[in-house]
């Protein structure tokens, strides 16, 4: 057996902004050294494989999130941030993690989402309304504004919120992109989003409304001693946050692949099925999340030991990227048979509550934006984030021809 910090492994510098460009690329190049393993120059060690991602993610006896050792590199546990980035849902383990998730789970079944995908098309509609007569925009700029005007519709608050808390947004997303340069913007923008969950509940409790919505079930968790009045505006910023970063850089991701496929373009705006593909064959050929977790017990897996407080970068993206389960992988095929066995969402217990939220959220936008928006082409320079944490694009400039609302072909 052999003992994962003392193997001879290649190194995958996914911090350097070149990996961010092409990914498989250095992917490649690692995995004729070892098929699922790599070390980081972050001091931890990464896993990429798609079958070890699926098993050693899963081990929740023996893995814990890493949430509070991203504080600690900021050097800012004691902030309230640094509080928030130990204390949040998806940091909690066992128990505490379960209560916290329970609280809120009724809200993101598939059932309940169906019942804001009018809301949905209602944003992206209006959105194209505004941008789409420029003929020529930065994609992922309009989409920023996207998913965070969808989270205030099933909040329930007003979407005026949505200007002042989207920068806010972008640097809690990048705290885990392990930039101290970042940390003053992030703390101020910290407390930009404490202020809106405190709001958000202090106005819906001073209503008198009684609802069924997230900001409702989560105070009616309050109110039954389920959670406390600090993990209710936790969990807001937390889902906030969580659902902001993902859903607009995927749909990003989702529409540069589209751009270098026209066909596939044209069918997602003939037929909303079409698009539930794409997305799914996206998540496999281009997701965009990290994992970390910090061993809590030494274990073995497939012949390597991994010590007790070794830190793991499980690298969801790339698995997508393994030929053993996906032929060809970096082929864009839609009618894959095995689409679905991507892992976009994680494993385990903390397997992304918001799943059902996202995926609604992306076909939707999808279907609307391939109607609207024609002749599609890139037209400047396409700029990338760092791929730790959520990659994706920092700037995608398109244009197009534009087709009024009034004249886009139905829908079915």
């Amino acid at each position: 057996m052999k003992i994962l910090t003392q193997m001879a492994l290649p190194v995958l510098a996914v911090e350097q902004p070149e990996f961010a460009v092409d990914p498989t690329r250095y992917l490649e190049s690692a995995r004729r050294e070892h098929t699922w393993l790599a070390r980081s120059n972050m001091g931890g060690y990464i896993v990429h494989g798609h079958q070890a991602v699926k098993d050693i993610l899963g081990k929740d006896d023996t893995l814990r999130p890493y949430f509070g050792g991203v504080a600690e590199f900021y050097g800012a546990e004691r902030t309230p941030w640094g509080q928030f980035m130990s204390d949040m849902m998806i940091a909690r383990h066992g128990p505490d993690h379960r209560r916290l998730r329970t609280s809120a789970f009724s809200a993101f079944t598939p059932r309940n989402i169906d019942r804001y995908r009018g809301l949905m098309r209602q944003v992206i509609a209006d959105l194209l309304d505004e941008w789409a007569p420029k003929a020529r925009f930065d994609f992922a700029e309009f989409a920023s504004y996207f998913p965070i005007t969808v989270f205030c519709g099933v909040l329930g608050v007003s979407a005026g919120v949505v200007s002042s808390i989207r920068d806010a947004l972008e640097m809690q997303a990048a705290s885990i992109t392990f930039n101290r340069d970042i940390l003053p913007d992030m703390l101020a923008g910290f407390e930009v989003l404490w202020n809106f969950a405190d709001g958000a509940v202090k106005d819906r409790e001073g209503s008198g409304i009684e609802g069924d919505g997230l900001l409702d079930i989560l105070i009616a968790a309050k109110n039954a001693g389920t959670i406390n009045e600090t993990e209710l505006r936790q969990n807001l910023i937390m889902f906030a946050t969580a659902g902001y970063d993902t859903s607009k850089n995927m749909l990003g991701l989702i529409i540069h692949v589209l751009l270098r496929y026209q066909d596939h373009w044209r069918a997602c705006a003939r037929d909303i099925r079409q698009c539930r593909r794409v997305v799914a064959e996206c998540l496999r050929h281009s997701s965009i999340a990290s994992v970390y977790r910090l061993v809590t017990e030494d274990f073995e897996y497939n012949g390597v030991m991994f010590p007790r407080n070794t830190v793991l970068f499980f690298m969801m993206g790339l698995t997508g990227h393994d030929p053993q389960v996906f032929p060809e992988p970096m082929d864009f095929l839609p009618e894959r048979s095995n689409t679905d066995q991507h892992l976009a969402f994680g494993r385990g217990a903390h397997f992304c509550i918001g799943k059902h939220l996202a995926l609604a959220q992306l076909e939707e936008a999808v279907h609307l934006i391939t109607r609207r928006l024609h002749h599609p082409r890139v037209a400047g320079q396409v700029a990338w984030r760092p791929y730790l944490g959520i990659w994706g694009i920092r700037s995608l400039p398109i244009e197009f021809d534009a087709l009024p609302a009034h004249e886009t072909p139905g829908v079915t």
